[in-house]
């Protein structure tokens, strides 16, 4: 399996400065760079600045969240939606509608090795 290069460039959106730190420190460790937004329009505009390999994005959020972003790169850029892992806590009724639009989902509280293994996953789909 080929997996996803290392010094990927990856974005984090989520609103909770603890996860945004354990997430940021995690994916530091295993070689990748990371940028960490707070909100999704914050989101959407380091998209349309830089190339990510990945997004990792909140749904649950109190402002505009990682829908925001799926409804504007389904509407502009559709095929990073398949470079797309949420992080969330989002219940199973509204994860059902998005499912197969990203490539995977890791549910919080979550493992350091799961959310690797979901990443290092991505690379996959260059083969």
């Amino acid at each position: 399996m080929l997996l996803l290069k290392r010094k990927s460039r990856i974005l984090l959106l989520d609103d909770d400065v603890a996860i945004q730190k354990l997430v940021g420190l995690l994916l530091k460790r295993a070689g990748h760079r990371v940028d960490v937004v707070g909100k999704g329009n914050d989101a959407i505009h380091a998209i349309e600045a830089n190339q990510y390999d990945a997004l990792l994005l909140d749904l649950m959020m109190p402002t505009e969240g990682g829908m925001t972003v799926m409804k504007h790169l389904k509407e502009k850029n559709p095929q990073l939606l398949k470079r797309v892992i949420l992080l969330t806590a989002t219940p199973a009724g509204v994860l059902n509608t998005v499912r197969n639009d990203v490539a995977a989902i890791v549910h919080k509280p979550f493992e350091p090795d799961e959310l690797l293994s979901a990443i290092d996953r991505l690379g996959s789909a260059e083969e």
